[in-house]
């Protein structure tokens, strides 16, 4: 039977918020080592002047790290949203059921990557073929767009994979076919949770990037480097205590 389609309900909101609340400095403790090491991975990849290519291994790496820490932040959310008199399934069955979410999520991901490039190889096409003037912005704007939509469509992916790991919490296995399903049916509620990560992580990485900007860190590397890293905290925690929500709620 297929799961009716269900309005996001200010109910959900508020239960969003308090587990945020409560499990958000958990799982920043947890995840803490993975968003500074794809903090300073990703400046890395930015600062290398080598063809792109040569730099995908560093995105995937940032992409890696970014999908373990949602996941282990989604198990520690999930822990709070449970309760402490919940009964918990073995280890091995985690552990089972994270290598099996982290194999669907890899393929989902080649997937997002492989289209991505195609639409850049296809860019550079039309622009060797219409020849623009080096003035022309639609060539600067499609590639942004095209950043832009590659990078949602690799938030929505670590979602489903971390809304399957905290839905199996209670011994059952759900894959990831059936976490993106939910997604698809409470499209409001992936919606919101989405727009708060990326608000959380835009808006923590501003803040940070001007204090240290103010404290005048030396050198402007390290201060990029940590401004990257408190954005993808931050949104990190945004992104592994909605799937921890959305998997409770239901």
């Amino acid at each position: 039977m297929t799961e009716a389609p269900a309005r996001a309900s200010p109910a959900f909101a508020v239960r969003y918020l308090r587990l945020l609340a409560d499990a958000g400095w958990r799982v920043a403790l947890h995840v803490l080592p993975y968003a500074v090491a794809a903090g300073v991975i990703t400046e890395g990849f930015l600062r290398l002047r080598i063809v792109l290519i040569w730099k995908l291994p560093l995105a995937v790496t940032v992409v890696a790290c970014l999908h373990l820490a949602v996941l282990l932040g989604a198990h520690v959310a999930m822990l709070r949203a449970v309760g402490p008199d919940a009964a918990m399934p073995p280890v091995r069955h985690h552990l089972k059921v994270a290598g099996r979410v982290t194999g669907e999520s890899a393929l989902m991901l080649l997937v997002v990557f492989v289209a991505a490039l195609a639409l850049v190889g296809a860019l550079d096409l039309v622009v060797a073929a219409t020849d623009p003037p080096l003035n022309a912005a639609w060539p600067g704007l499609v590639l942004r767009g095209t950043a832009i939509l590659a990078t949602l469509m690799v938030m929505t992916v670590l979602l489903a994979g971390a809304v399957a790991l905290a839905a199996s919490f209670d011994g059952r296995s759900v894959g990831f076919a059936r976490a993106a399903r939910r997604l698809l049916v409470h499209s409001e509620r992936t919606a919101g949770i989405l727009c708060a990560v990326i608000g959380a992580g835009t808006l923590s990485a501003v803040l940070i990037a001007a204090m240290l900007h103010t404290a005048s860190v030396q050198p402007p590397i390290l201060g990029a480097a940590l401004a990257k890293a408190a954005g993808y905290l931050f949104a990190i925690i945004a992104l592994s205590v909605g799937a921890a929500a959305m998997a409770a709620a239901d």
